[in-house]
């Protein structure tokens, strides 16, 4: 299954998620939070680089083994 991320008119959103459900899709909405820091937005910012990066295999992921090795 492929995540997709859009941004739609509050008009026409009924419309489209009628069409997603029809064919077997869930939706996931996410209201935007404009509260954070400039230090929260920056962390954010590095993290989807880091993502793609990972995404495009020019660097490898950290190990979930590594994450928690105390």
């Amino acid at each position: 299954m492929t995540t997709l991320t859009i941004e739609i008119p509050d008009s026409e959103k009924a419309v489209i998620f009628d069409f997603i459900k029809k064919r077997g899709g869930t939706i996931v909405t996410i209201e935007a939070d404009d509260n954070l820091t400039q230090t929260e937005f920056d962390l954010l910012q590095e993290s989807y680089k880091e993502a793609l990066l990972i995404k495009k295999g020019i660097i490898k992921p950290v190990p979930i083994s590594e994450l928690w090795n105390d």
